[in-house]
C-alpha cells in the first residue's frame, strides 16, 4: 500500500481510484514520453480507436451508451468534436496547407455558385468572409450543434423521452466525425492536388446523418428515423443560412464600406 503522489490517498492498484494518477511513474525518458503521448491520444484502454470505430459503425448506439451514463468507454461528444477540428488544423500544418486557401479553392471547385470576378468587390467580400470562417472555425462549427439539437428535440423527435442536452450528444459526435472528410480532403489535396467533390461530401454527410439517427432512435421505424435525420441536417442548414442573411443585412445597414463593396458598379 502506497500513497498517490497527486492526491496522497492510499492506493494499491496501477491507477489511483480517486484521481486516476499512475502509481508506477518512472523517470522522464524517450520511452516514457512515447508511452505518455499514446496514452493521451488513445486512452489507456484504447478509447480513441474504439470511439472512432463505433462512431463509424454504430454512431447512435455509441451516443446512447454515453447518455446512459458510461463516461469511460468513449471520448465525450464535446471533447471529440473539438479534437477533430484540432486534428484538421494539425493536418494542415503538417502538410503545409493553408486552411483558408484550401477552403477557397474547394469552394471554387464546386458548381453551387458562380465564381466572383477577379478583383471585384464580391471577391474581396468573399475573402473577408472566408478569413472570418477560417479564424473562427470552432465557433462557427459549434453553432450547428444547438440548432441541430433544437430541430431534433422540438421538430422531428418530439415524442422521445430525451431532453434537449441529450439530443445534443449525437450532433456533437456526428459533426466531429464528419471532419474526417475534411481531413481526408486535405491529405488528397496535398498529395494529388485535387479535392474530394463537395457534392460527394454533402451526400456522405446526409447519408451519415440519416444512418446515425436511425441507429439512435428505436421507437419508430428505421426508414422514418433515417429520413428525419436527413431532415434535421437540411433544416438546420436552412436556419443557419437565414441567420447568415440576417447578419449580412445588418452589416450592410451598419457598414457602408461593405455595401460599397457589393455594389453592381464594383462587380462588372
Amino acid at each position: 500500500m502506497a500513497n498517490c503522489i497527486n492526491c496522497e490517498n492510499e492506493v494499491s492498484d496501477l491507477y489511483c481510484p480517486h484521481c486516476s494518477q499512475r502509481t508506477n511513474v518512472k523517470r522522464i525518458t524517450f520511452r516514457e514520453g512515447w508511452y505518455d503521448f499514446w496514452a493521451r491520444i488513445y486512452g489507456f484502454d484504447g478509447m480513441f480507436p474504439r470511439t472512432l470505430r463505433d462512431l463509424t459503425m454504430r454512431p447512435g448506439k455509441a451516443s446512447r451508451t454515453f447518455i446512459e451514463g458510461n463516461r469511460i468507454k468513449y471520448y465525450g461528444p464535446v471533447g471529440y468534436f473539438f479534437l477533430m477540428i484540432t486534428l484538421l488544423y494539425l493536418m494542415c500544418g503538417l502538410l503545409d496547407v493553408s486552411l483558408m486557401e484550401f477552403m477557397k479553392s474547394a469552394s471554387k471547385a464546386t458548381n453551387f455558385t458562380a465564381p466572383a470576378k477577379a478583383g471585384s468587390g464580391q471577391e474581396k467580400f468573399g475573402e473577408i468572409i472566408m478569413q472570418y470562417i477560417t479564424n473562427n472555425l470552432k465557433l462557427i462549427s459549434f453553432l450547428f450543434i444547438p440548432v441541430q439539437a433544437f430541430c431534433s428535440r422540438f421538430l422531428f423527435f418530439r415524442k422521445s423521452e430525451k431532453n434537449y442536452f441529450e439530443h445534443s450528444v449525437l450532433p456533437f459526435y456526428i459533426q466531429g466525425h464528419i471532419y474526417w472528410l475534411s481531413i481526408l480532403s486535405v491529405i488528397v489535396f496535398s498529395i494529388f492536388g485535387f479535392f474530394i467533390p463537395g457534392e460527394l461530401s454533402i451526400l456522405v454527410s446526409l447519408g451519415y446523418f440519416g444512418y446515425a439517427y436511425a441507429d439512435f432512435f428505436s421507437y419508430q421505424s428505421k426508414v422514418k428515423a433515417f429520413l428525419k435525420g436527413i431532415g434535421i441536417y437540411l433544416v438546420a442548414q436552412l436556419l443557419l443560412i437565414v441567420l447568415f442573411i440576417i447578419v449580412l443585412l445588418f452589416l450592410l445597414v451598419t457598414n457602408p464600406a461593405i455595401l460599397e463593396m457589393l455594389k453592381p458598379s464594383n462587380n462588372r
